[in-house]
């Protein structure tokens, strides 16, 4: 009798999931970070976005080089603007260096190469993955 309840109060407890709490968006994360620049895409906000680009070591662009950069960001907002975020990867490789992975709608990827500086992250690099192909550089130029 005790067994049977007991397997009865373990086999509903895989029918309710636990509710998870949801990641805040702010720059003092490097997860945050990342989830901020699509919340702003999402939101149209693509000049706010530049604000969270930076150069290596997290040295902020200059408003010439975040300028320059808006059509790209525009681009990539007609792509991923509004799909949800399917899953979240982080991996630190130093103290003041993260790469942040966010699948979006199981279709595509965009990673992040985030540096801090003070207690704030940048994204140094940004790189937009489709399904199946190969990766595209966004930020910083290739070319450059």
């Amino acid at each position: 009798m005790l067994l049977s309840i007991g397997l009865l109060l373990g086999g509903c407890q895989n029918w309710w999931t636990a509710r998870q709490e949801p990641l805040p968006s702010d720059p003092t994360t490097p997860v945050g970070t990342a989830l901020l620049f699509k919340k702003l895409l999402d939101s149209g906000s693509t000049a706010d976005a530049t604000c969270l680009l930076a150069a290596s070591r997290g040295k902020p662009l200059l408003a010439e080089q975040r300028y320059e950069l808006l059509p790209e960001l525009e681009r990539l907002r007609s792509l991923v603007g509004g799909l949800p975020i399917t899953y979240c990867r982080t991996d630190s490789s130093a103290p003041f260096r993260s790469v942040v992975w966010l699948e979006l709608d199981y279709l595509y990827t965009l990673r992040f190469t985030l540096d801090r500086r003070d207690s704030l992250w940048f994204i140094t690099a940004l790189e937009f993955i489709p399904w199946h192909r190969p990766a595209v550089p966004l930020f910083p130029d290739p070319a450059e």
